[in-house]
């Protein structure tokens, strides 16, 4: 990483923790990819204090995310890669996704990158850059669900480190279906969040580390510290004390709760549909992370079953 005070990053032996606590830095980007079992893979990188005016990282909009299907007997592996274009250097990590005898549950394995300069995508133009040294791991074993933190390049003059913050999920793909033809229901209807400002009472919240900044899904949550989780859905859930709570419209969604009103503000339109909609939200404790994080944090649930065993 330069300026023009010729200020640079070196690659670090990167460490890798998961975030209880997240850090205060300015995004640079993101990646992601799914395999064809469910398995989905998402990466925010972050520079952590944020960049000043002037410096420059030649690694932005250069990082990117793979994966090799699961194959007899072997688990899917994710293989998230960063370039310098600068540098015409490469390196990374493999992230191995072993499922475990619960639906939707994983050990995950860091691993060095295995693949050559000349596999990665095209558009990166790497085939001749050199392989840096592999990342030296913690021999830990994470699940999936947790927002794992790495660090990837420091700065020894200022203490500036980009971190990557990464997340394995299980979203099963949908297969179609060979039902008969039906209406278009209500519960149909997908949310799809991106890259989210918040308000609460007219006052900017801001925004905690996450590793997936675009989530779709028909149920997402919002954890706001010192307040509470709340899972959103365009429709009450039967045995769950939903509450009819805001609107939906556009590429806003808002609500009021115990007196406070919070506006959620999504980069893309949150339904496909135009018009105003009813949102119901059901409130829940945040998690210990959570309420350590110097702002809102967000994600999207399969289920409110999973909603609020999360926040046991």
């Amino acid at each position: 990483m330069t300026n023009n005070k010729a200020i640079f990053f070196t690659f670090l032996l990167a460490g890798s923790l998961a975030a209880s606590a997240y850090g205060q830095g300015g995004l640079l980007g993101g990646a992601g990819t799914s395999s064809i079992d469910g398995w989905k893979f998402t990466a925010s990188y972050y520079v952590e204090p944020q960049l000043s005016p002037g410096q420059h990282l030649s690694i932005v909009g250069q990082t990117d995310v793979m994966h090799t299907e699961a194959k007899d007997g072997r688990p899917v592996i994710f293989h998230r890669f960063f370039t310098d274009p600068e540098a015409k250097t490469y390196w990374g990590y493999d992230v191995e996704v072993e499922p475990t005898e619960k639906l939707g549950s994983a050990l995950l394995r860091f691993r060095p990158f295995s693949l050559r300069a000349d596999q990665l995508p095209k558009q990166y133009h790497a085939a001749g850059f050199l392989a840096l040294p592999p990342p030296q791991f913690t021999t830990e074993t994470f699940r999936s669900g947790q927002t794992i933190a790495l660090d990837m390049l420091k700065n020894p003059a200022t203490g500036q480190k980009v971190v990557d913050y990464i997340e394995v999920s299980y979203e099963p793909i949908n297969i179609p279906s060979k039902a008969e033809p039906r209406d278009f229901e209500v519960a149909d209807v997908i949310l799809h969040i991106t890259a989210p400002s918040l308000r609460m009472n007219n006052g900017e919240v801001p925004q905690a580390i996450v590793a997936d900044q675009a989530i779709s899904r028909k149920l997402v949550w919002v954890s706001v510290p010192g307040r509470a989780r709340f899972l959103l859905s365009l429709l009450p859930r039967a045995g769950y004390p939903f509450q009819k709570a805001g609107v939906v419209t556009g590429f806003d969604l808002s609500f009021s709760w115990n007196g406070d009103r919070y506006q959620w503000h999504s980069r893309s339109a949150i339904t496909e549909s135009s018009g105003n909609w009813n949102l119901y939200v059901l409130a829940a404790p945040v998690t210990t992370a959570e309420a350590t994080a110097p702002g809102f944090s967000f994600g999207a649930v399969n289920s409110v079953e999973e909603f609020l065993s999360k926040a046991q």
